[in-house]
């Protein structure tokens, strides 16, 4: 048995079947428009109404304190100030300095590697191929030089 508590109709559920007006020994609940009302100044809170309810429409009040929830602390948003605006463009100055500085030095190194002549046209190298298709053996003081060089020897 609930102490004196409140009853609610669904009445989005109640058919008005009439079954908790003939249960209710205070005589709280009556028809109205073909829905059940509880009537709470008449209502002891037995809940013999609730138990009886084929369609689950009368349900107790529940009670309750609210408790408000604890405050968050609002989000920091970070804004940068005058001064790190100021470093920040700084950087970006010397950035693009070191680059230049690094494209000059870079540009002789880079500019002589295209500016070399084919290595069919390069004097060290056509003395070393002149003697491979010579077919110069080993008797002739080379040394082994491996399989790539006896093929080349041999032309295949």
């Amino acid at each position: 048995m609930m102490d004196m508590q409140k009853m609610w109709v669904d009445s989005d559920r109640c058919t008005g079947c009439g079954a908790c007006v003939d249960v209710c020994p205070s005589g709280a609940i009556t028809l109205v428009e073909g829905k059940a009302h509880i009537d709470e100044a008449i209502c002891t809170g037995c809940a013999a109404c609730v138990n009886v309810c084929p369609e689950s429409a009368i349900q107790p009040v529940i009670q309750g304190e609210l408790v408000p929830a604890p405050e968050r602390p609002a989000p920091t948003v970070y804004r940068p100030g005058p001064l790190v605006e100021t470093a920040g463009a700084a950087v970006v100055v010397a950035g693009g300095g070191l680059l230049i500085k690094a494209a000059r030095v870079l540009t002789r190194p880079v500019g002589r590697w295209l500016a070399r002549r084919p290595a069919a046209t390069r004097p060290f190298l056509r003395q070393a191929q002149d003697t491979t298709t010579r077919g110069a053996s080993r008797a002739k003081g080379e040394a082994g030089r491996g399989r790539r060089a006896r093929h080349r020897r041999r032309g295949r």
